[in-house]
């Protein structure tokens, strides 16, 4: 269910989008009026629009796939002067991950596979989700999906490449279909929850973290 906080904070946030474009013209209103209605949707329902009217997006894909290609979709390298074992090993233990990612406030590891995430969503929401691991090939790629049908879905890949002199390169992608669905990253823009400058920020304080050495946070 989704917390009071976040039902408040969504139809606030809709009801003051829906009048802000109204006031303006061409499609920066017209797209700030359907986020509106989005966002005060989800806020009064707790369901998204397309729920409500009986499209599922999510059942077009199979179980061993990222489960959408829609929302919010990151991608981003970077390089790390730091042994593949290392690089893989602190990323693997998702309970590091709050450590250089800023908007992860909490990860849960419950076994092997599965795990419980809570982050920071716009407008200062919490947002909460049950994860599980859909592959994983030790110094070579870690891919995890949100399961339970929750109200953020997700899913994500880290790659890994080892090159010279014991350098690593790390490949992320990261896709997720934020609360008030896809439209709504448009609003989280507007409120300075940009996820591209977020996972540049996260691999950058990731790459100092293990060039510096510390893995034991």
């Amino acid at each position: 269910r989704m917390p009071v906080a976040e039902k408040v904070a969504c139809t606030a946030a809709g009801a003051l989008s829906l009048i802000w474009g109204f006031k303006q013209k061409g499609w920066f209103g017209g797209l700030l009026s359907l986020a509106g209605v989005e966002l005060l949707t989800y806020g009064i329902s707790g369901h998204h629009t397309h729920e409500l009217i009986g499209l599922h997006p999510r059942d077009r894909y199979s179980e061993n796939r990222i489960p959408f290609q829609s929302g919010i979709q990151v991608r981003h390298s970077v390089s790390i002067n730091a042994p593949i074992e290392q690089v893989y090993g602190y990323f693997r233990d998702f309970e590091n991950l709050p450590f250089f990612m800023r908007h992860i406030k909490n990860v849960e590891v419950q076994d092997q596979t599965h795990s419980h995430w809570t982050a920071k969503g716009p407008l200062g929401t919490m947002i909460e989700w049950d994860a599980e691991i859909i592959s994983d090939e030790p110094n070579k790629l870690i891919s995890w999906r949100s399961i339970h049908s929750p109200d953020i879905e997700s899913a994500g890949s880290v790659r890994f490449e080892e090159r010279a002199q014991g350098r690593t390169r790390v490949h992320v992608e990261l896709q997720y279909l934020p609360p008030a669905g896809a439209v709504g990253a448009a609003i989280a823009k507007l409120f300075g929850e940009d996820p591209a400058h977020q996972i540049r920020e996260d691999m950058r304080c990731f790459k100092e973290k293990l060039e510096a050495g510390q893995y034991e946070d």
